[in-house]
């Protein structure tokens, strides 16, 4: 999954890792079960930290960097898709804007694309929002 989104295999490796192993673990650990170089366990866990999904912990008495899977961190995926949405839709607008006289025409396609960022980011919050407030999902009773 990682790769069809344009991460590296082992930012997904990690990813499920993580959430498996549940709690924290020292980039050693990443690296000695992932069989990975410790570098590429730094380098994916601080990718997955900027995709809000990792956070850096420190743990008692150990010197090492440890990561451990942000709670809930669908929130803060969603969140950070909003942001960079939004931002590509300004970055676009400023394009548009240094258009010449008379690309009327090349400047509104472009601002469409602009709208189409800003009304993406509009509904991730929305979806996010939605998503922080539904139900969990019942859990089947166990039967005997």
């Amino acid at each position: 999954m990682a790769q069809a989104d344009g991460s590296p295999r082992i930012a997904g490796q990690l990813l499920g890792y993580l959430l498996v192993q549940g709690g924290a673990r020292s980039l050693q650990q990443i690296a000695d079960d992932l069989k990975v170089s410790k570098a590429s366990a730094s380098t994916n866990a601080r990718l997955l930290e900027g995709h809000g999904m990792l956070r850096r912990v420190t743990v008692a008495g150990s010197r090492q960097d440890s990561w451990e899977l942000l709670p809930d961190p669908y929130d803060r995926v969603l969140g950070t898709l909003a942001d960079r949405f939004r931002n590509n839709a300004r970055v676009i607008e400023d394009v548009s804007s240094q258009f010449p006289e008379g690309r009327e025409d090349a400047r509104e396609r472009v601002c469409s694309f602009a709208d189409f960022y800003r009304k993406s980011a509009d509904f991730l919050d929305e979806w996010n929002s939605y998503m922080s407030k539904a139900d969990p999902v019942p859990q089947k009773e166990d039967q005997e």
